[in-house]
């Protein structure tokens, strides 16, 4: 079992109010498409769920610890640069003044903290210039070693 399934498998989606109004389970189809390599349509289809504009909804932290299991795992070739613009948004998301929720915004970040060499690796090993921009992007929220973050920038 690869730790992203696992990780789907962990949180009640039925029990997330989605961006939408619905629970979140109508999520998984879009979450399992980009565990199997097919993020470009799949991540675009979390907008409005995940995200509305740059705001977060409930179900961020729940997608971005999928996110970060699925790096993890290994990401297809082609998944990066998309991959990384979202968890942008997760540690750079705005939060709605009238929610209920703790810190969305802080436990996205948490999360991507805590599998902050996931990140680096993906900066290293980036494809091309946007997906190494957007993984200098995030390390530059999640980071608080600016002396190793400049250390890697110059590899």
């Amino acid at each position: 079992m690869s730790l992203a399934r696992a990780e789907l498998e962990r949180h009640d989606w039925d029990a997330i109010p989605c961006g939408c109004g619905q629970p979140a389970r109508h999520l998984l189809g879009a979450l399992e498409s980009v565990i199997e390599g097919k993020a470009s349509g799949a991540i675009r289809a979390l907008d409005d769920h995940v995200f509305i504009q740059s705001i977060l909804m409930p179900p961020a932290p729940a997608v971005c610890a999928v996110i970060m299991a699925h790096m993890a795992d290994g990401i297809a070739p082609g998944q990066e640069q998309e991959l990384l613009r979202l968890l942008l948004g997760f540690v750079a998301g705005e939060e709605n003044g009238d929610s209920v929720e703790s810190s969305l915004q802080l436990r996205c970040f948490e999360t991507v903290r805590d599998g902050l060499w996931l990140v680096y690796r993906t900066l290293l090993d980036a494809q091309g210039p946007e997906a190494k921009g957007y993984a200098d992007d995030v390390l530059e929220v999640v980071e608080w070693d600016a002396g190793r973050l400049r250390f890697y920038r110059n590899l």
